[in-house]
């Protein structure tokens, strides 16, 4: 899998006003870091309604064609949202 780094500024706030991390956008962030070997990703993953919170990891789950599962750790960087992972943070099993 290509060592690319990506980071993301996404956040959407509710009605509470808590700004919660944008399942749908960390899910294409996981898309796009673990879909870039050479197996085909077939679907991610991630948590619903996770409040934006500086230092907190999530993980979300990916399937690939061939069947393999693994996760992805998406790491926030801060309290508005903004999250970043890498190829390092892919995380297959038996491996």
């Amino acid at each position: 899998m290509a060592l690319v780094t990506a980071l993301a500024a996404y956040a959407a706030g509710c009605s509470t006003g808590e700004i919660q991390i944008d399942q749908k956008k960390a899910e294409g962030l996981a898309r796009q870091i673990a879909g870039s070997g050479t197996v085909p990703l077939k679907s991610v993953s991630c948590p619903k309604h996770l409040k934006a919170k500086k230092g907190a990891d999530f993980d979300c789950d990916l399937v690939y064609s061939d069947g393999t599962k693994g996760t992805i750790t998406i790491h926030q960087l801060d309290d508005k949202g903004r999250i970043r992972t890498s190829a390092g943070d892919i995380h297959v099993a038996g491996q």
